[in-house]
């Protein structure tokens, strides 16, 4: 058993990131089948890192799934050209827990794998829809090692969950970091950090705005008799309006042109130096044609 073999599994975001997107692009397609594509690694004595995947094709019927093996062996030995530090390790699909037809499927990656015992790596794609809500900081994610037993002249496979952890190297996090930040990003319209600071800002005004008018909204019901007075309310009315005064604003307006002032010597600062390279690739270009125009030409005789 893996498990009792005390197999260190390390999987790596990219692995991770990669079955993610497979599933949602079979979900935006509407496919209902299981998702299946191949585990690549390193594995140094009982360490054993999944660094990388690829999706691989498949044809169900009767429920029984049959690989296409060129495609198959094709696509390895291109990652194995480029990756000659990695090996076929095993196979990712979707599910809670390996299935009947998963044996079969087993037996014959195992065959034209080249890996006499090749891991599968499960991803519970309903339970990650199922507990967004909650964000659960546990994945739905398992490795599952087979053991095949001989019992009256067949192989039988049995499944045994191996624990895993995720690990990363310092590009994998600077790619991890950047990924998350532009899915953010597009999930909420922005199109750069600016765009986001300045559109935070924005709808915060426009809450202070909304607020100030429901308040004097209010204050003018209590004033003509339509809503009874509530001392603690207009207390502290009361104080976000001395609150309010306490600030100048002839400091905040002296601020603010301060503050437009360097911005816009900053944008004719660099005008300036485009300007003036501009400027320099023009007179170099205007030295380079004066030069030719007046150079002396020597005539030299032929023969």
């Amino acid at each position: 058993m893996a498990a009792a073999a005390g197999l260190d599994v390390h999987l790596h975001p990219l692995v991770l990131i990669n079955i993610s997107d497979h599933v949602v692009r079979f979900r935006s397609a509407r496919r209902s089948e299981r998702v299946l594509g191949a585990l690549l690694g390193a594995q140094e004595g009982r360490r054993v890192d999944v660094h990388n995947s690829f999706e691989l094709v498949c044809v169900e019927s009767g429920g029984q799934r049959s690989l296409d093996l060129e495609f198959f062996q094709q696509r390895l030995s291109q990652y194995l050209e480029v990756f000659p530090r990695y090996e076929f390790l095993g196979w990712y699909s979707t599910g809670p827990q390996p299935e009947e037809a998963d044996k079969a499927l087993h037996k014959k990656i195992q065959e034209v794998g080249a890996n006499e015992n090749p891991f599968a790596l499960l991803v519970d794609a309903d339970k990650m829809s199922r507990e967004k809500a909650s964000q659960s900081e546990e994945l739905p994610v398992k490795v599952y090692d087979a053991t095949i037993h001989i019992e009256q002249g067949e192989a039988t496979v049995t499944w045994n969950e191996v624990p895993y952890i995720i690990d990363t190297l310092e590009a994998e996090r600077i790619a991890v970091n950047h990924v998350a930040k532009s899915a953010t990003t597009a999930a909420a319209g922005y199109s750069s950090d600016f765009t986001q600071h300045t559109s935070g800002l924005s709808n915060s005004v426009v809450m202070l705005s909304n607020r100030i008018k429901e308040l004097l909204e209010h204050m003018k019901d209590v004033k003509e008799g339509r809503a009874p007075k509530n001392q603690e309310v207009l207390r502290q009315t009361l104080s976000i309006c001395q609150a309010l005064q306490s600030v100048h604003p002839s400091s905040v307006k002296q601020e603010f042109c301060s503050e437009f002032n360097d911005a816009t010597l900053v944008v004719l600062l660099a005008t300036l130096t485009k300007v003036c390279s501009n400027t320099s690739d023009v007179l170099d270009k205007f030295q380079l044609a004066y030069d030719r125009k007046h150079r002396p030409r020597h005539h030299y005789p032929f023969g």
